[in-house]
Parts: C-alpha cells; sequence; structure tokens
C-alpha cells in the first residue's frame, strides 16, 4: 500500500517510469525507495526524482533520508528529491539536499514524463522482469525456472515498454540491441544450463579482439547458442570501423536459436540465425572468421572421421575438426574449448596434424570460472588458414578477467604475436 499511493502520486504528477528499490549500477548497497523517471530536454528519459520513504515522523525525523537522497543524486544525477512519511507527508529538498520543506506532493516534471528510453540499465532491469513474469504465467504455478519450455523471445521481441499507465514508449535502438543480450544473460544464467548458451562477457570480448582483423566480411558460430560471442564481435567491428557484410549463427536448441534471433533483429548489421545441428548441416558455408564455444564434453554416437584420416568419437574433437573444415584459405577461428582438447592422449595425433597444417597463433590458457557454471579449466585457441608459425602460449591466473581485458597484459603479447607474424 506505500508503494502505491507514493506511485500513484508520482504517475499523478505525470511520471510514466516509476521503479522501487532499484539496483544502483556500481553500487553494492544503494537502493532508493524510489526512482522516477522523466524527460529531459532533449526527450529523453532520465532519472528526475528520488524519494526517499520513512515510517513515521514520530520515530525518526525526514531529515534522516538527506544523506541517501544525496548519494543517490550523485549517482543518478537526479534533480528532484523527496522524504516521504507515513506514505502521505511529502517533503521536498533544496537544491543542495541540505534542508527539507513540506510539500503537497512531488512537483511535475518540466519536460513531461515520456520519452525515448536509452538508458541500457533501466531496459535491461524491466526486460528481465518481464521474462520472469512472463516464465512465471507460462508455468502458472511456483517460482519460475528457465529451463522449462518458456521462449523468452516473446518478451524480447517488444520494440516498445509499456509504463505504469499502460502506454507505450519507444526504445532507442542501440539501447535495445545491449540491454536484450544482458537481460537475457540474467535470465539464462539462473537456469541449470546456462553455461552451454552464455559466455562470460569477459572472454566474449576477448575472442572479438583476437578474431581482429578478419571481421572484414562475413562471421560464423556454428554453436551460437545465445550469441554472446557474435553481439560482442558485431560490437568491435562497429567500433573499428570494419564492415561485415554477413553474420550467421547456428544452434540445435530451437529455444536459444529463437532468443539469439531477436537480440540479432535489432543488430545494427543484419544476422541470420538457423535452427541445425553444426555436425551434420552441409549448408554452413565457408567463412573469412568463425568464432564459437562449441558444446563440452559431447560423446558422437558413433565414429566420425577427421581432416588427418583419424576417427574419434570424442565431440570435442569433432567440433574442433568441424570448425577448421569451415575456413576459407586465410581464414581464422578463434575458439573457447576444454583445456583437455590441449593434452588429452586421444588426440595427441590430430593435435600434430593441426600444428603441421594450420597456424595455431595462440593458445590462452583459462582457470576454472571462464565457462560459466562449471568447474572445468578451458582454453582460447587462434587458428589461421595459413602456413604454420610458432604459437603464442600462456596460462592466465585468478586475474585472467583483467589479463584479456582491452590493454591487458595477455591479450596484448598475444595480438602482438599475432599480428607480427602476419606482417
Amino acid at each position: 500500500m506505500r508503494n502505491k499511493s507514493i506511485r500513484d502520486a508520482l504517475v499523478a504528477a505525470g511520471y510514466e517510469f516509476v521503479q522501487f528499490e532499484p539496483k544502483i549500477p556500481g553500487t553494492r548497497d544503494l537502493r532508493p525507495d524510489a526512482v522516477a523517471w522523466a524527460a529531459n530536454s532533449q526527450g529523453t528519459l532520465v532519472p528526475w526524482a528520488v524519494v526517499e520513504v520513512k515510517a513515521s515522523s514520530a520515530v525518526i525525523r525526514p531529515e534522516a533520508g538527506l544523506s541517501a537522497l544525496a548519494r543517490a543524486r550523485d549517482m543518478l544525477g537526479t534533480v528532484d528529491h523527496y522524504v516521504v512519511v507515513n506514505g502521505t507527508e511529502w517533503y521536498r529538498t533544496d537544491a543542495g539536499i541540505q534542508r527539507l520543506t513540506a510539500v503537497d506532493g512531488p512537483a511535475p516534471p518540466p519536460h513531461g514524463g515520456e520519452g525515448e528510453i536509452t538508458d541500457v540499465d533501466l531496459v535491461t532491469t524491466m526486460l528481465a522482469d518481464e521474462l520472469w513474469k512472463a516464465a512465471a504465467r507460462s508455468r502458472d504455478k511456483g517460482r519460475p525456472t528457465v529451463d522449462s519450455d518458456f521462449s523468452p523471445d516473446i518478451v524480447l521481441g517488444l520494440n516498445n515498454l509499456r509504463t505504469v499507465t499502460g502506454s507505450l514508449v519507444p526504445v532507442n535502438e542501440e539501447t535495445l540491441w545491449q540491454a536484450r543480450r544482458q537481460a537475457v544473460i540474467q535470465f539464462e544464467r539462473r537456469g541449470r544450463e546456462a553455461g552451454l548458451f552464455t559466455s562470460h562477457k569477459a572472454v566474449a570480448q576477448a575472442v572479438a579482439q583476437l578474431a581482429g582483423s578478419n571481421l572484414t566480411r562475413d562471421l560464423l558460430d556454428p554453436f551460437c547458442g545465445a550469441g554472446s560471442f557474435l553481439w560482442e564481435a558485431i560490437d568491435y567491428a562497429q567500433k573499428q570501423g570494419i564492415g561485415l557484410y554477413t553474420v550467421l549463427g547456428c544452434d540445435i536448441n530451437q529455444r536459444m536459436a529463437d532468443v539469439a534471433r531477436s537480440i540479432g533483429s535489432v543488430s545494427p548489421v543484419p544476422v541470420e540465425i538457423v535452427t541445425a545441428d553444426a555436425f551434420l548441416n552441409e549448408d554452413l558455408p565457408l567463412s573469412t572468421c568463425v568464432v564459437s564455444a562449441p558444446p563440452l564434453g559431447l560423446r558422437m554416437q558413433e565414429d566420425r572421421e577427421l581432416l588427418d584420416g583419424s576417427t574419434t568419437r570424442d565431440g570435442d574433437v569433432v567440433a574442433l575438426d568441424r570448425i577448421v573444415q569451415l575456413l576459407v584459405d586465410g581464414g581464422r577461428a578463434v575458439l573457447h574449448l576444454p583445456a583437455g582438447i590441449t593434452f588429452r592422449r586421444n588426440a595427441e595425433r590430430y593435435r600434430r596434424f593441426l600444428a603441421t597444417r594450420y597456424r595455431v597463433a595462440a593458445i590462452l590458457g583459462l582457470p576454472a570460472g571462464a565457462v560459466h557454471g562449471t568447474g572445468i579449466r578451458s582454453v582460447l585457441m587462434v587458428i589461421d588458414n595459413t602456413a604454420p608459425t610458432d604459437t603464442f602460449i600462456a596460462q592466465l591466473g585468478e586475474d585472467w578477467e583483467s589479463q584479456l581485458a582491452p590493454g591487458g597484459a595477455a591479450l596484448e603479447a598475444a595480438l602482438t604475436h599475432i599480428n607480427g607474424d602476419q606482417q
């Protein structure tokens, strides 16, 4: 009831978006009681008003809310700040958040409560909330799980968001592009199979940077899941001014292909997602650049012949071989694979074949934790369809995320080796 009365007062004043106890990015413990969004002078929705709620003026003075309001202003850049006692007594602060004045209610936002949404965190939060509401409705009982038959693309297909008054507000395309991806990660990672379909952002960003100069024409992920590697590669290409003409993702899981297709529909470059088994699909084109994290630990039902003439049922090796087959002359694959593929005895012959036939440009070992939801160790492997050269090898420790970040020591050393050998 308290939240309802505050929301009603804010809506009556002209605010369309009202959040209660939202998580503020960059902080651990700051959760304002209410944040109301309104348009700025450019017509963009921004956090405009913050409300701190106190239970009773007889127990605590309204001034006790000033410090929390000041913190919220510093983090959010809000303009108006209020303390509400008992849900009905409104107090407005001065510009410096030092004094309070009793008011009848919140002041109307000067530029109105509607506008285009450009805040990625806001849209991510709203989409994630809608995903869980829709999942709950699909089950109609208990706590929703992401391992049910619910498909998030139902929610992610929306290009507008509904406000508390029922009106629809447009979302900036770039904002929607970023927020859909983050909302999917938040939603999917609560499920038991999360690591199979979404990749750690630090890994995906490093994969994009390692792909680098090969992101010039076409991009393929034959085991794309929710598309983590594709989206980071597209972002990198856009920032570098590299022209990607075709982007293709493939996944055998219909639900994940639908999710990737929904995210890709607002991509700045055309994206096609197909639902198919990459091991069997003969229609996958040869590509200049392949990025992928194939499924882990598969055991094939029958022997598969590899490029070196040997046969195996080891799914990790079969996936690696399938990807190598998809590279054009001069093409590059950047892969996230289980570490075992670099030392398992049954893959020794194939490793020798790779080393003598292709340029295994870099192998970066990652500790447990780089594959979400598992305890396995993994590697980033860069393979060029060119003449063999020396391989850059590094084993990263617990600081692997900073080592792989843009400008990180391990990433820069790997890029220097890769690019130096190409010159």
